[in-house]
């Protein structure tokens, strides 16, 4: 239930020997291990329906797969009812851990990719809709409004989140309206509010390498993540899109970049030769240990003067508090009750934190 692990700590990490990834130990907090003890058990049904499905279409009898599922599901809840009890069994317990956890239980019983006909659907659908965004963004011509386009369009973008039931629930079988989303966002103040900083930084500032650690697909990527990285690349900046090397949950792969990547550009064509170049981050989880990343990414990284994190697993309930020895964006909206609260706020509540390097 192994694979090739990453070599090293990412290289813009300031300090990497003081670096946590995930500061909430649920090995501890007893309140915050039963709820997603339970969280996980229950998506689990999603997972596996979704799984069978994609068994199914791809040819397997349905018996078969539902019999995988059944024995998944069974070995899958023994196992988190244990971390459940006794925690301590199992060191220090994160939501990091439980994502590895699951994801190594799914990959056992065959469940490699469950979501993919769900990405793929998406992707699909949202796809034609890249170059509308793109010529929205075209169109405005003070810079400033510019920016506060992109970064809402990151937040609309990532309510599609198959990890959290908020959204799981609501967009399993319809897709997210990625238009309305984007004029009904909560208003400022947010969350966490560095927005000014940022948009001070972005407007007076050419970067040279930026680091996009990229969410979901659908209208989280293609319309979210995608136009601001288009954004950044036109104005000089070579963009590294940085993508899990493992399918989990419905989150963009590399490979899935990858196959998709022609399409995109035979949509909006403007993306042609821009410096954005897609790299794998050597991780398999929706959230991001950077203390073991790929060798490709730490060499593609070097030099680059900002990273972005994006997404509530990557951004913040693993490296909310992480340092960097450049420019640094979390970005995210906030989908589970458990973390907003843990973050003092409430679901579809916005997340901007930008720290200068010093």
């Amino acid at each position: 239930m192994s694979f090739p692990r990453p070599l090293s700590p990412f290289t813009k990490l300031a300090s990497p020997r003081g670096y946590v990834a995930c500061a909430w130990d649920l090995s501890i907090d007893t309140e915050g291990r039963l709820y997603w003890v339970d969280f996980f058990k229950r998506h689990l049904n999603t997972i596996l329906k979704l799984g069978v499905e994609a068994a199914v279409v791809r040819g397997e009898a349905e018996a078969s797969a539902v019999a995988r599922a059944d024995e998944c599901r069974a070995e899958f809840y023994a196992f988190f009812d244990k971390v459940g009890r006794r925690p301590r069994d199992f060191g220090r317990v994160t939501i990091l851990s439980l994502d590895a956890w699951r994801d190594e239980l799914l990959r056992k019983h065959g469940f490699v990719d469950a979501f993919i006909d769900l990405k793929n659907r998406e992707n699909e659908k949202m796809l034609p809709l890249l170059s509308v965004v793109c010529k929205q963004l075209d169109a405005i011509t003070n810079i400033d409004e510019q920016i506060r386009a992109l970064v809402e369009g990151i937040f609309a973008g990532n309510i599609f989140d198959m990890g959290a039931e908020a959204t799981a629930k609501a967009f399993l079988g319809q897709s997210p309206d990625f238009f309305t989303i984007r004029t009904t966002l909560t208003p400022r103040p947010w969350l966490i509010d560095d927005y000014d900083a940022l948009a001070a930084r972005l407007r007076d500032k050419r970067y040279r390498k930026a680091v996009f650690f990229i969410d979901n697909a659908g209208s989280d990527f293609l319309l979210g993540a995608l136009p601001f990285m288009r954004w950044l690349a036109r104005r000089g900046t070579t963009v590294i899109l940085a993508a899990n090397e493992l399918p989990s949950l419905n989150d963009m792969t590399i490979h899935d970049v990858s196959t998709w990547w022609p399409r995109i550009v035979a949509a909006e064509p403007s993306l042609q030769d821009l410096p954005i170049t897609g790299v794998s981050t050597g991780t398999g989880e929706p959230l991001i240990d950077l203390g073991m990343v790929s060798d490709a990414l730490n060499a593609a990284s070097h030099h680059a003067d900002l990273v972005i994190l994006e997404g509530m697993g990557r951004g913040v309930e693993s490296n909310l508090e992480a340092e960097f020895n450049c420019d640094a964006l979390n970005i995210a909206m906030l989908k589970d009750t458990m973390v907003a609260k843990r973050n003092g706020g409430k679901v579809f509540d916005l997340v901007c934190r930008f720290r200068a390097a010093t």
